[in-house]
């Protein structure tokens, strides 16, 4: 690997040897959990772990235990304050309360519950108060408290009563039991006895927060308020020098640890602190840098190497033991990280408020950081920071900027720029990309000098690279690719070129261009491409291409100085690492908990060594240390456990199994129940035993028997089935964390019993009766027989009573017809006869008219005759007139015909409404026949106003409304 300058640069800050396992840039990844999530009380006072990676802490109201995805509650019977807590070789849980200890077993259903050791204590030794810590060792346990020391060894319990009550907390230290007595010294578990330590009475004025072991069979004597001292057994006890002393008095010591690596120091006043073996501070969190509470009152390091603080005020994870550390505001550094540059000894962070900085020294403390500053002038959102001939060259919304000393000093009076770019065949001349075309600048005597804007080019350039002919290529967001050819004296844009899906690429967005092995490649929305100058078409590039998922638009390509290719492609990031044999490997699930935190299209990955890499995420940056216990971490197995199994219906509800084995024994993971057929639902509950990137696991299931194979991956802790028919099934379920590793199988294997309709007994029982139903059947069938045949008879005998039935119908049926055709002829009789009634009237009408006209011409005529015969003679003509016009109007034999025509009208008229006239009923006579008012005038020898006036009044006799028509009422009648 090659060596380079600023890589002795980075060594003179970051001075942390890699076997440290804690990292002093940044701050490392915290996870608070609060009392609403673990719902007991804020303060916490212990924490271990299971050989299945669950979490334990000692809690005001009893034992939590969680998972990573579950919280779960055990108490004391007395419900008493859990002080203490810690595991055996053999992963037995002891506890420790208030008056009471023993260990965390689980029942016949597997929920753990707390066994009280209390019992096998003799009566004079049972009131201790409080157990404020435990020990293992072996198969031998002491719980220790202020009054004495509980030794719990093959089922027995012996007590070693402390010189002088109440002793100071004891403490496990090589193998060797160390009990603080105030005012004394400290003494020694030895043969059953307490012994003081040659020399102790030293430190008898202090309070002992801890002894730690030490390198060298010695130990380190953590006091409250007074700093460390260094235990020899031949030397003695001796304070030690370290830096940190003033530190640990002033903000009082509440707790320490050893770690794999250095030791973890909390405090009551300020956070955690972690040293090394040295004592030199590596890493210093508080409630300012991402704790919820700086009272630290136990420290736990897992099986991963991270650390668990139980807080007076909740828990919180720490990552410590990770590639992973982070700037942010907690730092000092606000908003988003857009760019970074390390010059000299100033590391510089661009963000969207500002560009920061801070001077880098191997001296600087870590319990005292140097803050980052901004650089003057520089608010805002800041792009790009570049070194270029010396020059810091800043790209910020409001233009282009020099940095000099702590300022930014403006180089044009331009506004938006985007990154700035040396020509190569033109070595003394930069361009600057900015919102609208390409500045061009001089260096003239160590001097940046502005020259002009380049005319014929006023697109956005925020990504451009120069081709190997001078020609600049320049990708936009959204238009597409542009070639732009400068003129040879650099006053305009000669010649642009215009590029975008109709030549290769397959969409006008997402286009790019970067420079990789010296060549420029250019990505797309989907896919890597290069230019054939031949075809003036781009292709894919198959080096590259085939190493990314074609449904990921890769958004940032650079290659750092070991020739790896550092990418951005969707959501995730990694690299490509370039093997000796020429073959590549893609890394990226190692930066799976980065997903989704780039800035789209303003990715910034900044490789300076294989020691430190900056990555620019949503809020601040991420420092990454590519060597740092990789390997190792990524290859830990994680276990999966199915932690609840429920059965029942809708309206009971039943615990199956409560998640933890009686024989605990990770790899035996399956369980076996036999469940009637009433329980035939059942609920699994299930999590992933991680607490890095919990919220990224996935999990697949599937019930052998029921399911054809595993369901697709997915975030869901729960899996229910219903009305399971009976049989033997077994529940698989597996998880997937946030590097894709998956784990082994946790499985539950049960059995459904059949309902009682579908047991052995039942089966018996069905034969006996279907033997009996086949007798009973035989004798069905022959009554059926016999039934049959009589009913075939009466079937018979009804059928020729139908054909009877049938035939008188058609006879009835026949006669109907008959008699219709006779209602028809009568009808048509009578409507004959009442048209010739008609025609007569109107015709005797007409004769009446004529006969009349005779009669009135007679008279005009016998008055003008003088002659005396004559008119005897018209006289006696007069009165054959008159008797014919009497024989003519015979009403009588008019009101027979008509009567037998209307069925009796004029009587049945005469007897409903006896106040009509004689003239009223030749009136209704009339109207009956449907003659107009005008005929009927002529027949009565009244005026068309005398008709009318008839008609009212018989309207009134009638009592008809005033809307009803005295025609309609007298036809329908």
């Amino acid at each position: 690997m090659k060596k380079y300058p600023l890589l002795l640069i980075l060594l003179l800050f970051f001075t942390i040897p890699l076997s440290a396992q804690v990292k002093n840039e940044g701050i490392p990844y915290i996870r608070n959990y609060s009392l609403k999530e673990y719902q007991a009380s804020p303060q916490n006072w212990a924490v271990v772990q299971d050989h299945r990676g669950i979490m334990y802490f000692g809690n005001n109201y009893g034992v939590l235990e969680f998972d990573g995805n579950h919280w779960r509650q055990i108490g004391l019977p007395n419900r008493s304050t859990i002080h203490a807590l810690a595991i055996s070789k053999a992963g037995r849980i002891y506890v420790g309360g208030q008056n009471d200890f023993g260990y965390l077993q689980p029942d016949d259903r597997g929920v753990m519950q707390f066994v009280s050791l209390k019992g096998i204590i003799e009566a004079k030794h049972q009131n201790f108060a409080d157990v404020w810590s435990i020990y293992t060792h072996e198969d031998e346990v002491y719980f220790c408290t202020v009054t004495g020391v509980y030794h719990y060894r093959n089922e027995q319990i012996k007590v070693y009563k402390a010189p002088v009550e109440p002793s100071g907390f004891p403490f496990y230290v090589h193998g060797k039991l160390l009990v603080p007595v105030t005012g004394k010294g400290i003494y020694e578990l030895e043969d059953e006895k307490l012994v003081q330590l040659p020399g102790s009475e030293k430190m008898a004025p202090y309070s002992i927060a801890s002894i730690l072991p030490y390198p060298g069979g010695k130990a380190l004597i953590v006091t409250e308020e007074h700093g460390i001292f260094m235990y020899d057994e031949y030397t003695g006890f001796s304070a030690s020098k370290w830096a940190i002393n003033e530190f640990l008095i002033r903000n009082k010591v509440n707790t320490a640890t050893a770690l794999s690596e250095g030791y973890a120091i909390g405090t009551i006043l300020n956070g955690l602190l972690i040293i090394d073996s040295e004592g030199n501070p590596l890493q210093h969190l508080n409630r300012e840098k991402g704790l919820q509470n700086s009272t630290v009152r136990s420290i736990y390091q897992d099986q991963k190497g991270n650390l668990w603080l139980a807080l007076n005020n909740g828990i919180d994870y720490v990552e410590s033991n990770s590639p992973f550390t982070v700037y942010d505001i907690r730092s000092g550094l606000p908003g988003t990280g857009y760019t970074s540059l390390l010059d000299k000894k100033r590391l510089f962070l661009g963000t969207s408020d500002g560009l920061f900085y801070k001077t880098l020294s191997e001296q600087e403390n870590t319990l005292n950081p140097l803050p980052f500053t901004r650089i003057g002038n520089t608010e805002g959102q800041v792009y790009n920071l570049q070194k270029i001939q010396d020059k810091l060259l800043l790209s910020h919304h409001n233009g282009p900027y020099e940095i000099i000393g702590d300022k930014a000093v403006k180089l044009s009076d331009h506004r938006g720029a985007w990154l700035f770019m040396q020509l190569k065949k033109h070595p003394g001349y930069i361009v600057c990309g900015t919102y609208y075309g390409l500045l061009l600048y001089q260096m003239v005597n160590g001097q940046l000098e502005f020259r002009r804007k380049l005319e014929g080019f006023d697109e956005s350039a925020r990504i451009m690279e120069e081709d190997s002919d001078g020609s600049i290529w320049v990708a936009h967001g959204y238009k597409g690719l542009f070639k732009l050819k400068l003129s040879d004296n650099l006053e305009k844009v000669e010649k642009v070129s215009f590029y975008n899906q109709k030549h290769g690429f397959p969409s006008d967005i997402g286009i790019n261009v970067f420079r990789i092995n010296g060549k420029l490649v250019f990505t797309g929305l989907h896919g890597v491409y290069s230019y054939n100058g031949r075809t003036d078409r781009f292709e894919l590039y198959g080096e590259l291409n085939k190493l990314f998922d074609a449904a990921k638009h890769v958004g940032k390509l650079f290659e750092d100085r070991e020739g790896d290719i550092w990418f951005s492609a969707g959501d995730e990031m990694g690299f490509i690492r370039k093997h000796s044999n020429g073959s590549n490997e893609v890394v990226k699930s190692v930066f799976n908990r980065l997903d989704g935190k780039l800035i789209g299209g303003f990715e910034h990955m900044a490789y300076y060594n294989s020691q430190n890499v900056l990555i620019g995420i949503d809020e601040g940056f991420v420092h990454y240390r590519p060597t740092f216990l990789q390997e190792k971490s990524l290859e830990e197995k994680f276990y999966t456990l199915i932690r609840q199994v429920r059965a029942g219906t809708q309206t009971t509800d039943s615990l199956i199994y409560g998640g933890s084995q009686v024989e605990e024994n990770v790899e035996a993971k399956q369980v076996f129940a036999s469940l009637p057929y009433t329980l035939n639902s059942l609920k699994f509950t299930f999590g992933a035993i991680v607490y890095d990137g919990i919220e990224d696991v996935q999990y697949q299931y599937y019930l052998e028997g029921f399911d054809q194979g595993w369901s697709p991956w997915m975030s869901t802790l729960q899996k229910e089935y219903t009305n399971l028919r009976e049989g033997t099934y077994t529940f698989h379920v597996r998880a997937r964390n946030i590097y894709n590793q998956e784990s082994d199988e946790a499985t539950f294997t049960f059995a459904v019993a059949p309902p009682w309709y579908r047991s052995g007994w039942a089966y018996t029982l069905y034969v006996l009766l279907g033997i009996l139903g086949l007798f009973l059947l035989k004798k069905v069938i022959e009554k059926r027989i016999s039934q049959t045949e009589k009913r075939l008879q009466e079937e018979q005998e009804k059928a020729l009573k139908l054909k009877e039935a049938q035939h008188m119908e058609e006879v009835l049926k026949a006669e109907k017809e008959i008699i219709r055709l006779n209602n028809e002829k009568l009808e048509g009789e009578l409507n004959h006869k009442s048209k010739e009634l008609t025609s007569s009237a109107l015709h005797v009408m007409q004769n009446m008219e004529a006969v009349h006209k005779v009669k009135d011409q007679l008279e005009r005529v016998m008055e003008q005759v003088a002659d005396k015969d004559t008119r005897q003679q018209l006289k006696k003509i007069l009165r054959s007139v008159d008797e014919e016009i009497k024989i003519e109007n015979n009403w009588e034999q008019f009101e027979l015909h008509f009567n037998q025509v209307h069925q009796d009208f004029l009587r049945r008229l005469s007897n409903d409404y006896p106040d009509l006239t004689y003239k009223d009923l030749k009136m209704c006579a009339y109207l009956r026949l449907n003659l107009s008012s005008k005929e009927i005038a002529s027949l009565l020898k009244l005026s068309l106003r005398g008709v009318e006036t008839s008609r009212y009044r018989i309207r009134k006799k009638m009592n008809l409304d005033q809307d009803a028509s005295l025609t309609e009422s007298i036809l329908k009648y």
